[in-house]
């Protein structure tokens, strides 16, 4: 495989967002952070958080956030506000 200009995976994903074609922006992102414990210092995370909340799998967009935040919780205020902000998303129902 050849190596990948992340600044233009970075374009590409956010054109897919806006033609809202988030699914495959996920894609670009979950390869993207492939093999980055940090997740780019948190900002990959924030990314597939925002992804994730669009598709309405807060869930997902929950734990994302959390990394984000858990990995550079100085500069990812915008990932920990939108994780307090989904603090009630759990799976009490579920059990």
């Amino acid at each position: 495989m050849t190596r990948q200009d992340f600044n233009h995976l970075e374009r590409t994903a956010k054109k897919l967002i806006g033609d809202g074609n988030v699914v495959d922006a996920i894609k670009i992102y979950l390869f993207m952070s492939d093999g980055d414990a940090s997740l780019d210092a948190g900002y990959l995370g924030e990314r597939l958080g925002i992804c994730y909340e669009q598709l309405g799998d807060l869930h997902a967009a929950k734990y994302w956030y959390g990394r984000a935040v858990e990995e550079n919780p100085e500069v990812r205020l915008e990932a920990a506000q939108a994780y307090e902000r989904l603090s009630n998303v759990g799976i009490d129902h579920l059990v």
